[in-house]
């Protein structure tokens, strides 16, 4: 166990690199309409500049957990943030739609390394007592990066050309670079052999799977290349899955998921991030292109969804030791269904017309639902296995819910583009609601998968034995 005081300089720097990346998780929302102006962008464009980062993120968590377990944390670290700030750099000088999502891939790329890696090292120098704590500052960390996405996007875009929201990530890159080649000591774990094979059929099924998905309005449902793409996304994950069961190391250790708590908070989070990031990105559009706000306009105004956030993640950390990872799980994920239920009522109901004050209650609770929810899931799905694994874990929980967001864009997109074209605000409402509806029902199935987690407390899963593969238990 570390001294306290580097306990504290390694929560601060990973934090900082944590908060860089979900600032662009959102900021980039109220900049779209002006992204696709500059562009002449199309939806499918659009759904892109988020799944070319959300993408590469999800698929390249788990080889970089395990390079950051074989080769050095702190080096991959460094790594990933050099990498994330090079992508932001090719980002703002991006002239066309296809170099700013091929820059946005290499933000992805960067961010797949930070993510994971950064909770491992919070995981690994705490004390059980602390680490529920420690993981609740995380989470309020990642959700301050949230809460203020929208904001800073908005102010950037109403003063300054969309580049600038890029640019912004290079002097805290280069901040965290400095701090963590001086207080992060280098620590490694499990030395899995690199599997670049598994890397490749995982990478190229999960890209047709989407591929298809966001490109089936487009090209039609029938067509060739839609069904050939996911076709052949599912049969590459087949052939990944079938592989990863005959190795003795596999990338992704798919025994884990014999652990009904793994799998159940597994699931929990790819559906809640499906439900969640679907919602906001069609949102984000109907504020400004539905109800006529600037980009600042609605990053205000979305402070209130993104600001609970920030003020329930650390709470919901604080509250695992009484109330158990499960219970807190079960609160955020009925607070976040209620609001998108809430949602698709209020703009059926009047269109897209209706007072802020209306739609705050719904922003409000999505918020907190949100909150509530980051901390649990990342606490209960490292406590369910043993501390060896920690890194893995982590890595294949950050992409599953990278994934379930890449889905739920994907999904809410197609849903919303269905019918009509859109070409006025009604019509935008009109279109609105079944994709609200739809990632309603994402959450809900979210929800159902959470109830069957187990209710663990501080202490009462983490000092735990090996993990046993063939019963899929911890061994006590």
């Amino acid at each position: 166990m570390m001294k306290m005081k580097n306990q504290g300089k390694i929560l601060i720097v990973t934090c900082l690199a944590l908060f860089m990346t979900m600032l662009d998780t959102l900021v980039l929302g109220v900049a779209l309409p002006s992204i696709q102006n500059s562009f002449h962008a199309d939806m499918t464009e659009l759904e892109w500049f988020l799944n070319a980062y959300t993408l590469t993120f999800a698929v390249f968590l788990i080889p970089a957990s395990l390079l950051g377990e074989r080769f050095g944390r702190k080096r991959m670290f460094i790594l990933g943030v050099l990498l994330f700030t090079i992508g932001s750099i090719l980002s703002g000088f991006s002239d066309s739609a296809l170099s700013l999502s091929i820059a946005r891939a290499v933000q992805g790329f960067g961010g797949a390394f930070i993510m994971p890696i950064s909770l491992t090292l919070v995981y690994s120098v705490f004390s059980v007592e602390k680490r529920a704590a420690a993981l609740g500052i995380w989470s309020g960390v990642s959700g301050l990066g949230l809460a203020i996405g929208p904001l800073v996007g908005g102010a950037v875009i109403e003063g300054f050309p969309w580049q600038m929201i890029f640019w912004l990530n290079i002097p805290i890159g280069i901040l965290v670079v400095i701090f963590s080649s001086l207080w992060i000591p280098e620590s490694r774990g499990s030395s899995k052999p690199f599997d670049v094979l598994g890397v490749g059929l995982l990478g190229i099924g999960l890209f047709g799977i989407v591929y298809g998905l966001v490109m089936g309005n487009t090209e039609g449902w029938g067509s060739a290349s839609v069904i050939t793409s996911i076709a052949a996304g599912l049969v590459l994950l087949l052939i990944f899955a079938r592989r990863s069961l005959k190795q003795a190391e596999p990338m992704i250790n798919l025994r884990f998921f014999k652990n009904r708590n793994y799998l159940s908070f597994n699931l929990a989070g790819f559906w809640m991030s499906a439900g969640i990031f679907g919602s906001i990105f069609i949102l984000t559009l109907f504020l400004q292109q539905g109800q006529g706000f600037s980009p600042l306009q609605a990053g205000v105004r979305e402070m209130a969804w993104t600001g609970m956030t920030m003020i329930m993640a650390p709470l919901a950390g604080l509250f695992i030791n009484r109330l158990g990872s499960k219970n807190i799980l079960i609160m955020g994920l009925v607070l976040q269904l209620f609001a998108m239920l809430y949602f698709a009522i209020i703009t059926l109901i009047n269109g897209a017309h209706y007072p802020f004050t209306t739609l705050l209650p719904g922003l409000m609770m999505a918020g907190a639902g949100m909150g509530l929810s980051f901390t649990p899931l990342s606490h209960g799905i490292l406590t369910s296995l043993a501390e060896k694994d920690a890194g893995e874990a982590s890595g294949v929980s950050n992409a599953f819910r990278e994934l379930g967001g890449v889905f739920g864009v994907a999904i809410a997109g197609l849903i919303f583009q269905m019918g009509s074209a859109v070409t006025s605000q009604e019509q935008f409402a009109d279109h609105l609601v079944p994709a609200l509806f739809v990632c309603s029902a994402m959450i809900a199935v979210g929800l159902a998968s959470s109830l069957f987690t187990r209710t663990y407390k501080i202490g009462a899963s983490e000092e735990k034995g090996e993990y046993d593969e063939k019963k899929g238990v911890l061994a006590n």
